[in-house]
């Protein structure tokens, strides 16, 4: 008799936060220890197709077996995001910032799947088998909280880097937050928008904006905490 394994175990915290609310997923430590496991697979191909725009989520370590996955610090991507962001504002171009609407919840495994065949990795169908568990578990999307998750919303919003890209648009990403630098900021944020509906995505619009003169910006932040 071949040995299955049993059908994932989901509760889900609520967790307060400025701007809104988190329903976090907690694994059971069976259907985790699957999750690593499969997305450790696959980590070395994603980490290699990502643009060096994407600050986030970057995986330092992964192992199969016995599964472990581990991504950068998050207070040392962070760094590296607000110092590169400053050098971005103080260039004075126009700059856009776009944020994805339910980025996790809208993230299907069939888009999991059809991404990670397109790069030919193995375990693709897989994972979209084990996400279509979770989905039947009451996870919308991507489940929110475990590591492996900020893996696969990298390589599949990989997609959106690699469109701006092809368009000599610049841009940094932070998770699911672009950020858009240049002169014409509202055709890179349509640029954007295309992308994202490619897989399956859309724009928040109401955190979506241009800001036209950062350096302003800059200076009136410098004066007030002058003060």
């Amino acid at each position: 008799m071949v040995a299955t394994a049993s059908a994932p175990r989901v509760r889900f915290v609520r967790l307060r936060r400025a701007g809104g609310e988190r329903r976090l997923a907690v694994l059971d430590p069976v259907t985790r220890e699957r999750y690593v496991r499969l997305v450790a697979a696959v980590a070395g191909v994603v980490e290699a197709r990502l643009s060096d725009a994407v600050v986030a989520n970057r995986v330092r370590s992964w192992r199969v077996e016995p599964p472990e996955l581990q991504l950068r610090p998050w207070r040392v991507e962070r760094r590296i995001f607000g110092a590169r962001l400053r050098s971005l504002t103080e260039r004075g171009d126009a700059i856009a910032f776009a944020d994805v609407r339910r980025c996790y919840a809208s993230i299907s495994a069939a888009t999991v799947g059809e991404t990670l065949r397109r790069e030919s990795v193995e375990a693709a169908d897989a994972l979209e088998r084990f996400l279509g568990e979770l989905s039947r578990a009451g996870v919308a999307g991507l489940p929110v909280g475990p590591e492996p998750s900020a893996v696969l919303a990298n390589a599949v919003l990989a997609h959106v880097d690699r469109e701006l890209e092809g368009e000599g648009i610049e841009h940094l990403r932070w998770v699911d937050d672009v950020v858009l630098v240049g002169p014409e900021p509202v055709a890179a944020l349509e640029v954007v928008r295309g992308a994202l509906a490619g897989v399956g995505l859309r724009l928040n619009e109401g955190k979506t904006r241009v800001i036209a003169d950062p350096r302003a910006i800059l200076a009136r932040a410098r004066v007030s905490a002058s003060r």
